[in-house]
Formats: C-alpha cells, structure tokens, sequence
C-alpha cells in the first residue's frame, strides 16, 4: 500500500480542521493535486476552539509515551510549518511562543501537584532534569500570587490556533481544490462519486459512524482581554477535576481552559464551568478581575477509548482521527506518520531540519 511511485498524484482530503488542513498541505509540498471537502461550513471546527499548546510534558502525566513521543516530533516541526507558511508575502505573521509552562497549585491542591511531579519523575526518568525545573514560581512570574513550589516545563510551547488555520486555510484555498458542501459521501478511491488516486478522512466526530468506539469529549474555553495581567508563560494551575491552563496570546488576550467532560454536546458553556475556570485564574492574578470576556467557547474533540490518535489504511483511504485534546500538539507529527506509512517522505519538502532537529524526530 503505498502513494509513494514518483507518478502524479490527485488526493482527496475530506475535513478541514487542524488534521484536515496539515493533511492537504503536506499534500501541496508534495507536489499532489488536492481537492479539500469541508462539509462544515459554520466553521464549528474544535481546531478553533483549541488553545494551540504544544505541551507534550504537561500532558504526559495522564497519557500514553506514545503521545509524548509524538508531541515532542510536533515540537520540532511546528516551527518548520509555520517557516513555511509565513515565507509567502502574502501571509501574516502567525503567534508563536517557546517559552514553556509553569505548573502551580494551591496548598490545598499540593497533593495533586506532587503527584504531578512524581508521575513526571517515574515518566521522563533520567530525562526530567532536562526537560523539567521545581523552582519558586515567582522567579519566572512575579506577577503570580505567591503560591510557592512550582514546576517549570522548559521545552513546550504554543501556537495561535486561529492564525495557523486561517494561514493553512488561505494557502490551500490559493493552491489547491475546495469544495463546501453539506453532505460528503466517501468511499475507498471516491469521493461524491468522483475516482482520486487516494481519499483522506480527517472529519473528526462527523466520521463516528464508520470509526467505532469514536467519541466526543466536551471542552470549553474562555478567552479574556487583562491589561491588568503580565503572564509570559503558559500557565497550568492544579485542579481536582481539570488541568486548567492560563494561556498569554498578543494583545493582552488570555485563553482559560479547559474543561473535560465526557459529551458531544457543543451548546454553550455552563455556570459550572465558567466560575470555575475564572475563579482559577483570579486565583493566580488578582488582576483577571478587571479583565473584560471576549469569547466564551465550547465544542466536542474527537477521542478513542484509549484517547490516542488513530490511524487507518485501506486500499485507496487513510482515515486519521482521534487525536482528543491533543489536535495542535499530535497533528503535524501524526500526518507525518500516516504519510510514512504509504510511503512518503514530508521532511524533504518542508523547511530544512538541522542534523540535531532531525534526530529528534526519529
């Protein structure tokens, strides 16, 4: 089963969000002719809900090493997209940060933090001093109330999630095929009817019927605007039943999410949550208290009963689905992957890797 013949190449990609749109742009770089069915056209996409974080240390505690794996190589790919995307004039500059994440907790959440810590220790082994630091949180953010020990996760870092579709949506609508339409059959080969050389399905919740054990897990998320608030780190405050995170965008904008609820429900977000949500970061910085509500957002992620991504060929379609609450931090890596496994190699045709770089991704 392979794509990989040196013969030209027309593919379909069915989906648009983040998976969707990394799936027919590695398509462009290698010189396919992609068609794009987005059966979404209200934009309801979770990938424009997402926060954009890169952290695959953060999220190692309560997933697989697979996940981690995979958020590492996204690490180092990330940049090299969005290098590429940025190199045409006429694309914006897209937010990126490296700066890492602080891990802070309340005294009455030290249990949950120290067992954060310690998951981390066993996790990482011999590799924690590297990725990770317990320091005083107020060396890297005085602003923050003092709240004592922290953990600094020094590798992650996060991406606008809005100017990075937006960027990946206006280059393929310039170089490629898209279709909006309400309905899309897909078959092995086709798509509507119409033969392509090969058929990706990157839908998301919308493909539950043909994935079993497909699922949505409900998010919601509250972006604010704090002049008030000085945060240059992402910021992961310890909660019983979260991992709530204050994310620092341009402008004084701030992200705060997210929930995790076990729903496909998308209506909006509850009481419950938003108190939550801004009670902890008012915790943290008594400044997002004069802070003004800019949006206030839920959806539904994709998820498997195991919550890792899910990759599936057959003779003619690759379906690519799953990837939770990991869109931003898994997609570049596990397109990647699923190209591979048909034979393609996507690190020629994007952005030069340094030796160190590409080793990383190995």
């Amino acid at each position: 089963m392979t794509l990989a013949d040196g013969q030209p190449k027309k593919v379909a990609v069915v989906g648009a969000g983040i998976c969707g749109s990394l799936t027919a742009w590695y398509g462009q770089q290698l010189g396919f002719e992609v068609h794009v069915y987005e059966p979404d056209k209200q934009k309801k996409s979770c990938s424009f809900t997402a926060a954009g974080m890169l952290a695959p240390m953060a999220e190692l505690e309560s997933a697989e090493q697979t996940v981690y794996q995979l958020g590492m190589q996204s690490l180092v790919l990330w940049p090299n997209i969005l290098t590429s995307l940025e190199s045409d004039e006429k694309q914006p500059s897209i937010f990126y940060r490296d700066s890492g994440t602080l891990v802070v907790s309340h005294r009455q959440d030290e249990g949950v933090f120290k067992q954060f810590v310690n998951s981390l220790k066993n996790k990482l082994s011999d590799d924690f001093s590297n990725q990770c630091a317990v320091m005083h949180q107020q060396h890297l953010e005085p602003e923050l109330k003092p709240l004592g020990t922290s953990l600094f996760l020094k590798n992650e870092a996060q991406v606008d999630a809005h100017q990075a579709m937006f960027a990946l949506h206006k280059s393929l609508q310039a170089n490629s095929h898209w279709h909006w339409q309400q309905a899309v059959e897909i078959e092995t080969h086709h798509v509507n009817g119409e033969y392509f050389d090969w058929v990706f399905d990157c839908r998301g919740l919308a493909a539950a019927n043909d994935i079993p054990g497909l699922h949505g897990v409900r998010g919601e998320v509250i972006m604010v605007n704090a002049p008030q608030v000085k945060i240059q780190h992402m910021v992961r405050v310890m909660h019983p039943r979260y991992r709530i995170y204050i994310v620092p965008r341009e402008n004084d904008n701030y992200m705060i999410g997210a929930t995790e609820i076990q729903s496909d429900d998308t209506g909006p977000i509850s009481v419950r949550s938003t108190l939550e949500l801004l009670s902890a970061a008012f915790s943290v910085h008594s400044g997002f208290a004069e802070a003004r509500i800019l949006s206030m957002d839920t959806n539904a992620r994709p998820a498997m009963l195991n919550h890792l991504p899910f990759i599936d060929h057959q003779a003619g379609l690759t379906r690519i689905n799953g990837l939770y609450r990991h869109g931003y931090l898994l997609a570049p890596a596990v397109v990647e992957k699923a190209f591979e496994e048909l034979g393609l190699d996507v690190f020629t045709h994007l952005a030069p890797l340094t030796e160190a770089e590409h080793e990383n991704c190995i």
